[in-house]
């Protein structure tokens, strides 16, 4: 988890995902930066994804994140492995590299929400060859969407 930018970026909330953004998987996750913990729901789309906080904690001050597809330099499991025991008592974590700030997201299904990123990821470079693709850090898992055989 290193010394990467885990401070979360200012300025004006990005607008929730809409009806005419095609949603490949929305789920629980809380997200990890700072000493506040934010509960709420990660929402991977086509072009983006963001994380919405619960009603209390944006009444305790929780804001809306949006990491474009565009903007996500990697997609990192911590531990790199699942087999691998993460120090400190942490559980593991998914994080989503973007040049302002590395989101650290505690998600229920981490390998699902790590293989849903790279299908979505495939899915945009077939449809527009030469799209940009982040690296996929993670090691002992093979992502059963993207298996030739």
């Amino acid at each position: 988890m290193g010394d990467a930018n885990r401070k979360l970026p200012r300025g004006p909330q990005p607008p929730p995902p809409d009806p005419s953004e095609n949603v490949r998987k929305a789920g629980g996750a809380d997200l990890q930066n700072g000493w506040l913990a934010r509960h709420g729901t990660l929402t991977l789309t086509d072009t983006r994804a963001v994380f919405t906080p619960t009603l209390l904690d944006r009444l305790l001050r929780g804001r809306r994140y949006a990491m474009p597809l565009d903007d996500i330099t990697e997609v990192e499991r911590w531990p790199v492995s699942p087999g691998l025991i993460p120090p400190g008592a942490k559980r593991p974590r998914l994080l989503v590299h973007t040049p302002t700030c590395v989101y650290e997201l505690m998600v229920g299904d981490l390998d699902g929400w790590f293989d849903a990123f790279e299908k979505v990821y495939h899915l945009r470079s077939r449809r527009e060859p030469g799209a940009h693709q982040p690296t996929f850090t993670r090691e002992g898992v093979e992502n059963l969407m993207l298996a030739e055989e």
